[in-house]
């Protein structure tokens, strides 16, 4: 009995030959990272997000880098992979290589346990300075930054006396830059003069 060859297969896909062979190539299924690796590279905000957090590890001792280890959880968690259980796998993943960096042959990514050490070791003023970061991409994004900036970032107001003046950021901002906010479900109309 003979036993017909089943790879490569020819097939005529509307006049096109697609021809399907067997390959001992490394897969993937998280390629829709890519595009959102080379927005991020665009906007810098990992490269931003690791700059923020305070590396306190012996140079000398280091396999990775806290880039490496900031994309390799940012963009697990974007895959749907917020468990950290599921990076052990992810780690010999190309695309996840790629997006961190390295060549698909290089060597691994971080194991679960070394993410989960990142992530305990960052302290508060990190967090503080991350907020900061967030806040500047968020600003940064608008057409009037200076308006936005004013509003998030406004200067401390002190009053003398035992009364202190209640602040208004988000008012005297408005009013500073000559224009009059909406407020929701009222016309413009009905709003007394400032």
């Amino acid at each position: 009995m003979s036993i017909p060859v089943a790879w490569p297969q020819i097939l005529d896909f509307f006049g096109t030959p697609l021809v399907i062979e067997p390959a001992s190539g490394q897969l993937s299924s998280d390629a829709g990272l890519l595009p959102v690796r080379q927005f991020d590279e665009r906007l810098g905000l990992t490269r931003a997000f690791a700059a923020a957090l305070d590396d306190p590890r012996d140079p000398d001792l280091m396999e990775h880098t806290f880039l490496e280890l900031v994309r390799f959880r940012v963009y697990g968690i974007l895959a749907g992979y917020e468990d950290q259980n599921d990076h052990d796998t992810l780690r010999h993943d190309p695309v996840f290589k790629l997006v961190a960096d390295r060549s698909p042959d290089d060597a691994d990514l971080a194991s679960q346990p070394t993410l989960s050490r990142f992530e305990n070791a960052i302290s508060i003023k990190s967090l503080k300075r991350l907020r900061e970061v967030f806040l500047d991409q968020f600003i940064a994004s608008f057409d009037t930054p200076d308006l936005l900036a004013r509003v998030l970032r406004p200067e401390p107001v002190f009053a003398a006396g035992p009364c202190l003046r209640r602040q208004r950021p988000v008012r005297d901002a408005v009013a500073a830059a000559g224009q009059r906010p909406r407020r929701p479900g009222r016309p413009t109309t009905t709003w007394p003069a400032w």
